[in-house]
């Protein structure tokens, strides 16, 4: 996948530049929100719920945490696990997130997705979604993931990119 290689990319590169900062600094890395990303991507999480996943990780150093649903009315917990690339990295550099509003995490990580990459963080989630109906997985199985409570959104979204990509591709 193109949208892992490249958060994978800015990942290392800015985790190598973090590595030269002093220690005591207040500002948080870019490494810190690349991670996140690459946790949203891996498991077609909303930001939010990726920004949960890697508060926990720094927290517990779990390889799966459980973190609470973004957008339902019951509380709901859903399996989110944290990339190995991520495992075998340092990031106690990024602790500084804890202390602050995951409102606040989600805003930046967000601007960090437009300018580095030039992207939106919820492209990430469809990205996953359709590369998991392209391999052959069932939309029943891909909407448990996801915790999307209606299956027809998930073939109404997909559907319509594949409609966009044989329109683009037919002379």
């Amino acid at each position: 996948m193109a949208a892992y290689q490249r958060i994978l990319y800015h990942l290392n590169r800015d985790y190598e530049r973090a590595q030269r900062y002093k220690p005591g600094r207040k500002r948080i890395p870019g490494c810190c929100y690349a991670a996140i990303l690459l946790i949203q991507l891996k498991n077609a999480a909303r930001i939010s719920e990726a920004v949960r996943a890697f508060r926990e990780y720094l927290v517990t150093r779990r390889a799966e945490v459980q973190v609470l649903v973004s957008k339902k009315r019951k509380k709901e917990y859903r399996l989110m696990v944290i990339p190995q690339e991520i495992l075998e990295l340092d990031f106690s550099m990024c602790m500084g997130l804890l202390d602050r509003p995951e409102n606040s995490i989600v805003d930046v990580a967000k601007h960090y997705a437009r300018k580095k990459l030039k992207l939106n963080t919820h492209s990430l989630r469809y990205s996953k979604i359709t590369h998991l109906l392209a391999q052959g997985v069932d939309s029943a199985v891909i909407a448990k993931i996801t915790h999307h409570s209606n299956v027809n959104f998930i073939k109404t979204y997909t559907q319509e990119k594949y409609a966009h990509d044989i329109l683009r591709k037919t002379d």
